[in-house]
């Protein structure tokens, strides 16, 4: 690892790590912000909109989740194109990208808009509850997702851009700013008659307040002046964006099977009011995943950076190194949510769901979110150099076969089937993927789990064993309790993780930093 660690060294002298350090620490500023955000107003959203509004709304959001799939993978696309043409310093080629990117997107917000004005004014009676008959309030809420998706998918072109010329800090900003907003207008103004209309109206307004704001910052000078202008549209940029979009839209869709079928499955079957204990426990577990993201997410415009400059030498030990620390991070958090979620949902939402339905959800939620992320960078390199086909290859079959054992076995089971049927697959695609992002960077699969999967395996077992006995001795029946057993848990990994896992050159290497840092 000594090599890893000089590498990055080396890049911080052009700024490399400072990047690094600046767009990882903002994504993970957003991502405390919104976990806060949602340990305070989950409750809150639950109490006032009710169990069948909750779980509508959760429906509702899986299926724009869904139809966004439309887009054709051209997210990520934005952002590798830009990212390829910052770094070869080619103007009118990024004028070119988001022109392009721009039009698709705009046509694909009006096309979701459309289907949603039409459902409010055709048939918005089928939201209603048994009990219930206010339709017009559901028509209203599916005309303002309607407007929200109108102004999205612009959205997501600016705020790709900002990803691929690594300002992440910048989008971040705002939208911290965006959720914090939100969570206050809500908290001061929510009501059980106004909920479900009040959330989905302040995320619509934000939706086009960001976009006004992420489209300013790209045109400042500082960023090139990258400005939408119909004249700089190109259908054949257009056609060469799609063609490698294509599989990143295939991963996509295979990923929005996976994860926001269950609720819908969930609440086809069970009705909506059944959704609202999966997405909470979904939402505790998703934090692994999110997290995971934030701090990979950086990483896809310099891989492509680097790979348009021919560094492989730096790629291949970037991501060695990053990976060993990513998991290391992975591991402890899915092992401490596995043993202490329960107890803490059982809390934090007082009691009103099955402790016993809600571990199971939790400990099967965990593996089928964790074990993929034990090979954290796999879709952000092959991505970035464009090998990123075996995915659609791979990850299609596997959410289908995901999403009808999640149908088998909700109807068998109920809800915990759901969380279930997601599990069988991640050991099937896992190992996939593993080997073929080992074979990319010309490095054995023994030599990726020995230096970047173990260190992290070998403090872990005492944490587990520490943060068991104190759930079994009945210490975690409160806040303070939690809060004791995760401090306690993480004294316990950290101080074997860097006793046990670091070499010395990566103490060394972090002693420096922080000395640097304390300046």
């Amino acid at each position: 690892m000594v090599s890893s660690l000089s590498q990055m060294a080396t890049g911080n002298k052009h700024g490399m790590l400072r990047k690094l350090a600046v767009n990882t620490g903002s994504n993970l500023a957003q991502l405390l912000v919104g976990m806060v955000v949602t340990f305070v107003m989950a409750p809150i959203y639950l109490q006032m909109m009710g169990h069948h509004d909750y779980g509508l709304r959760e429906m509702v959001m899986a299926l724009v989740g869904y139809m966004g799939m439309l887009d054709l993978g051209m997210r990520p696309t934005v952002s590798r194109f830009a990212a390829l043409y910052n770094a070869s310093r080619d103007r009118r080629q990024l004028l070119v990208v988001y022109a392009s990117s721009l039009v698709f997107m705009v046509l694909v917000g009006v096309v979701l808009a459309v289907f949603f004005w039409v459902w409010a004014l055709s048939f918005p009676q089928i939201l209603v509850p048994e009990e219930g008959n206010d339709s017009a309030r559901y028509a209203l809420f599916l005309l303002i997702v309607g407007a929200q998706l109108l102004f999205a998918f612009p959205k997501f072109v600016a705020e790709s851009y900002l990803e691929g010329l690594q300002r992440y800090y910048l989008k971040n900003l705002i939208n911290i700013a965006s959720t914090i907003a939100i969570a206050v207008i809500s908290y001061i103004c929510i009501t059980p008659e106004n909920g479900l209309i009040l959330l989905v109206s302040l995320v619509a307004i934000s939706v086009v307040v960001k976009l006004v704001i992420f489209t300013v910052i790209l045109w400042r000078p500082a960023l090139g002046v990258i400005y939408p202008s119909l004249r700089y549209f190109s259908p054949a940029q257009l056609r060469e964006m799609l063609a490698f979009g294509l599989k990143s839209f295939i991963q996509g869709a295979s990923q929005k099977v996976e994860t926001a079928s269950d609720r819908l499955v969930i609440g086809t079957l069970l009705g909506p009011a059944s959704v609202p204990v999966y997405t909470i426990s979904s939402t505790l577990v998703s934090y692994v995943g999110n997290l995971t993201m934030t701090l990979t997410h950086v990483f896809m415009p310099l891989f492509s950076d680097l790979n348009a400059r021919g560094e492989t030498d730096r790629i291949r030990e970037i991501y060695q190194v990053a990976s060993k620390f990513v998991v290391g991070l992975v591991v402890p958090m899915s092992v401490g949510i596995a043993v202490v979620g329960a107890p803490f949902i059982h809390i934090w939402m007082n009691g009103v769901f099955d402790p016993v339905t809600v571990n199971s959800i939790l400990v099967l939620l965990v593996i089928y979110i964790a074990v993929p992320k034990l090979n954290p960078f796999a879709s952000r390199y092959l991505t970035a150099i464009n090998r990123h086909g075996i995915f659609a290859r791979v990850a299609p079959p596997a959410a289908l076969l995901n999403l009808a054992l999640s149908v088998w076995l909700v109807t068998e089971v109920g809800v915990i089937g759901a969380a279930l049927g997601s599990v069988f697959p991640v050991f099937i695609v896992t190992p996939v993927f593993l080997r073929a992002s080992c074979r990319s960077l010309g490095i054995p699969v023994s030599r990726y789990l020995r230096r970047c999967l173990l260190p992290s395996l070998l403090p872990v077992i005492p944490m587990a064993a520490l943060v068991l006995w104190m759930r079994h001795q009945g210490l975690m029946d409160t806040y303070g309790g939690i809060i004791m057993a995760v401090v306690a848990a993480g004294v316990v990994y950290l101080v074997l993780f860097w006793g046990l896992s670091l070499d010395a050159a990566e103490k060394r290497f972090f002693m420096d930093r922080l000395r640097k840092t304390g300046r």
